[in-house]
């Protein structure tokens, strides 16, 4: 998806008013994510199948835990097609990742994952939850040689060489789909974060449901019990530096 130019100044003016205020709100406040809601729809209603407004409604059916919601209007956006504006490009990729709809994020992706110096310009925390998401270890590690000077991609290169070393990387990739195959429908947001306070690099990978979802203790559960049952069955021992945790859409970090 390339750049577009609008014709209609006041549709653009109006949309880019609203990407503001959306990227400004904050995952608990319901009653601003509702009415920003609600705004998307009345100019859906001025300016039907714009996919720009579509992708802010994704991202706003996702705050507002309407993940199956969310799903469908991310779909119908790909059905239309056509461009999307560099700024709207990301935040529909970055909400594909949350979706786990990983088919089209790659497709997205993949121009910026072959020209990975060019792409961690624009899309440097997609395309890394986008390989950790997929268990893809070799484009994890092409990623962590760009920026060395950065204290995430230095600390996720360590972690990556830990799986390098230990010829990891089917299993890494096997891990990575256990914890997310069965919980594929239901989540809706999909971030990490690093730690290196033990001395070297661990990873914690988040899982969001929704609000109204109350079962993720059950979920971590079954994430670590799945994982141990596959390293048991591959007879291959588990790196304790990746871990799961599964949370509600309201605690995820603002954009």
């Amino acid at each position: 998806m390339q750049n577009i130019n609008f014709s209609d100044t006041l549709a653009q003016q109006q949309i880019d008013n609203l990407y503001k205020k959306v990227l400004a709100l904050k995952y608990n406040n319901t009653s601003a994510i509702l009415q920003a809601v609600s705004e998307a729809d009345r100019l859906l209603l001025q300016y039907p199948n714009n996919t720009e407004l579509m992708v802010l409604q994704t991202h706003l059916q996702i705050m507002s835990s309407q993940e199956q919601k969310a799903r469908a209007v991310a779909s119908h956006t790909w059905e239309i097609g056509g461009n999307l504006r560099l700024k709207f490009e990301k935040l529909y990729v970055s909400d594909l990742i949350n979706l786990a709809m990983t088919e089209m994020a790659g497709i997205l992706l993949t121009p910026r994952l072959n020209n990975v110096e060019q792409g961690m310009i624009f899309f440097p925390l997609e395309m890394i939850r986008f390989a950790l998401m997929t268990g893809n270890l070799e484009a994890l590690s092409r990623i962590v040689q760009t920026n060395r000077d950065n204290l995430m991609i230095k600390a996720l290169e360590q972690f990556v060489h830990t799986y390098q070393h230990a010829n990891y990387a089917e299993h890494f990739a096997n891990i990575q789909k256990i914890a997310f195959e069965n919980f594929k429908q239901e989540i809706c947001g999909y971030n990490f974060n690093c730690f290196v306070n033990r001395g070297f690099t661990d990873v914690d990978i988040v899982l969001y449901f929704s609000n109204y979802n109350f079962n993720l203790q059950k979920y971590k559960n079954d994430i670590e019990a799945r994982i141990n049952d596959y390293c048991n069955a591959s007879k291959v021992k588990r790196i304790y530096n990746l871990g799961f945790s599964c949370k509600n859409i309201k605690d995820y970090p603002s954009i």
